[in-house]
């Protein structure tokens, strides 16, 4: 997710940001308010990823204060110029990631817009923009789209494999995206699949967990550096050791540790302790 302006005023850490060109099926999310900064910015980063996908649902506060995100669909006229023009000047597929509405369901005039701004595939979010992550995600809203031009994918509360594919039925949508359900648990996705396609999945082991979370930390630290690289990992320590033995006193040890020595020396330690 990169905001179309730092494209041009901070281009040396969103370089950093952007997917290398030899990564398959990776796609850019780019979000703001103003037509031209977006077409400019999907232009100038359009072969670093297979896709482009303008963000015209995130809810969080600073960026609806914005214009942009989830405030585009209180201006349905803005998100659907910003489409077409940003379609217009690219060469890759154009997807948006938006919500049923602003404060009502509004999903299929939504939809069917976007169909004919040209949008190549339409990720919904079934919430409105108000509810920010409050309540239900309510996956059925989406099955009065009955024609649909171009992919709709349903995102929101997919946690388990077993949400998924619930949302796919309840919803009929074209498949499903998951968000916050991939935090700490980057596995989610082979599951799905598996699931879907033998009704079985395997979950990883309390090693495997930790193994992964070690090499994402080793990524964050190669681009932030140490301590920040590992202290920005905090957030995503209870995803990764969800349900595996002694994960509080690893977690209350992980927030107090400031190295990757000591970080690779702590996990040594955890692992031998339960294999």
């Amino acid at each position: 997710m990169i905001a179309a302006r730092s494209v041009f005023e901070s281009f040396k850490v969103v370089e950093k940001m952007l997917p290398d060109i030899y990564e398959p099926f990776t796609g850019i999310q780019i979000f703001g308010s103003d037509v031209e900064y977006m077409v400019k910015a999907a232009f100038f980063i359009q072969h670093r990823g297979k896709f482009i996908d303008i963000n015209a649902g995130c809810p969080v506060k600073k960026v609806i204060k914005k214009g942009a995100g989830g405030a585009l669909v209180r201006d349905l006229p803005k998100l659907l110029e910003m489409v077409r023009e940003v379609k217009k000047n690219t060469e890759i597929p154009i997807s948006v990631k938006t919500r049923i509405g602003w404060d009502k369901d509004e999903a299929d005039k939504i939809y069917y817009s976007l169909v004919d701004a040209g949008a190549d595939f339409v990720v919904i979010h079934t919430r409105t923009v108000k509810q920010v992550f409050l309540g239900k995600a309510d996956w059925k809203v989406l099955r009065k789209i009955k024609e649909k031009p171009i992919p709709l994918y349903i995102s929101g509360d997919i946690f388990t494999p077993e949400d998924a594919k619930t949302a796919l039925e309840v919803s009929d949508a074209d498949g499903v995206v998951v968000a916050r359900g991939a935090i700490g648990n980057p596995w989610i996705f082979t599951q799905i699949r598996d699931y879907i396609d033998t009704g079985r999945y395997k979950k990883p082991s309390p090693k495997e967990r930790l193994e992964l979370f070690l090499k994402h930390i080793e990524e964050n630290v190669k681009f932030f550096g140490e301590p920040k690289g590992i202290v920005e990992m905090r957030k995503f320590i209870a995803g990764y050791t969800k349900s595996i033995p002694l994960a509080r006193r690893l977690r209350e040890r992980f927030m107090k540790v400031q190295t990757l020595k000591e970080v690779r020396q702590l996990f040594e330690e955890f692992t031998n302790a339960f294999t």
